[in-house]
């Protein structure tokens, strides 16, 4: 096997470097991580969240969201509160600070999309984007099956 041909160490190569390159912006500006940038963009797309929830919309473990989700409320970026069903459980939304903050952030990452996009035609990125959903549906049948 050639490494560099392997479709899935290809596809975490790309991630990786685009995440770090996106990842430099905010950072640098308002020393945030890639782990927090994710859920504060989940957060505002859709407040009231789980942990749980997060987990499985970020792809990301549940030790990682737990310990983002922390610093997240240590800084005063989200808040939290008791599930009306299940006490223990707990619903994160953005506080104010939060929401300006991510309002600051989405644009620089939408102008990074933009300017990495750039490289395909409309028709390539739209293809692009139904090979992404084939793939995703494609993954989540092969691990159904494991």
């Amino acid at each position: 096997m050639e490494l560099n041909k392997f479709l899935p160490y290809q596809l975490s190569v790309l991630s990786n470097k685009i995440s770090t390159g996106i990842a430099k912006y905010y950072r640098e500006q308002h020393n945030i991580t890639i782990a927090q940038w994710r859920v504060l963009a989940l957060l505002s797309d859709k407040c009231n969240q789980t942990a749980k929830e997060l987990t499985i919309k970020s792809q990301m473990d549940k030790v990682r969201v737990s310990r983002t989700m922390k610093s997240l409320e240590d800084r005063g970026f989200i808040s939290q509160q008791a599930c009306d069903k299940d006490k223990r459980a707990r619903r994160y939304k953005l506080t104010k600070e939060g929401t300006a903050l991510i309002n600051q952030v989405k644009p620089k990452a939408i102008a990074f999309e933009k300017c990495l996009l750039e490289t395909l035609n409309p028709q390539q990125t739209e293809h692009l984007q139904s090979c992404i959903k084939a793939l995703n549906s494609q993954v989540d049948k092969i691990t159904e099956e494991i």
